[in-house]
């Protein structure tokens, strides 16, 4: 008789994955202890994931549908940098990662919801076309990023506070004129 497949293999190895990342960061990530922590062997890992790096992207892609979902709680669209900020502060490792894989999860052709969205609330708020703002959410999100990679190195508490705050403002007085950023077909 074949074995029975474990339909929850896959799963049960990202979530050991994203335990020992979230509390060790990338030192504690090891295909070793990834296996260990999911209840099966190093070669079964490798069955399903070719290397560390695939665990890692998978990871990744985890992290940003995590943050994105913080992202698409907001209320309005000036909420958004907030909650941006307050994942990656509140999720380090997790956000190094994202750092990490910027490359990957964020080539030429790959999805971007977390973008898609920012460009339709600002034309449903300022009209014309979502297209029109793609300069003016490109702006807010390396305004954030910054802030947010900044962040997530520790440091001085009061620094952080003013590096939230001036992020947060920086962001409001772009969306306040946001008439300047906009592309006009």
């Amino acid at each position: 008789m074949p074995p029975i497949p474990d339909l929850q293999l896959e799963e049960r190895i990202l979530t050991a994955a994203c335990r020992l990342w979230r509390k060790h960061g990338e030192r504690g990530l090891t295909l070793r202890g990834v296996a260990r922590a999911a209840g099966t062997t190093t070669p079964t890992v490798y069955k399903r994931f070719r290397n560390k790096e695939a665990i890692r992207l998978a990871l990744a892609l985890r992290f940003r549908d995590d943050m994105l979902a913080a992202a698409f709680a907001s209320i309005s669209m000036d909420e958004m940098p907030v909650r941006f900020l307050a994942y990656a502060e509140a999720n380090p490792h997790e956000y190094d990662l994202l750092r990490l894989s910027w490359p990957q999860l964020f080539a030429p052709g790959r999805p971007r919801p977390g973008r898609v969205l920012a460009l339709a609330q600002m034309a449903a708020r300022f009209g014309g076309a979502p297209e029109d703002y793609e300069q003016v959410a490109d702006a807010l999100f390396l305004i954030c990023h910054g802030t947010a990679t900044m962040l997530t190195i520790g440091g001085d508490l009061a620094a952080h506070k003013t590096m939230r705050e001036v992020c947060i403002k920086t962001c409001d007085e772009i969306v306040r004129h946001i008439e300047f950023f906009r592309r006009h077909p």
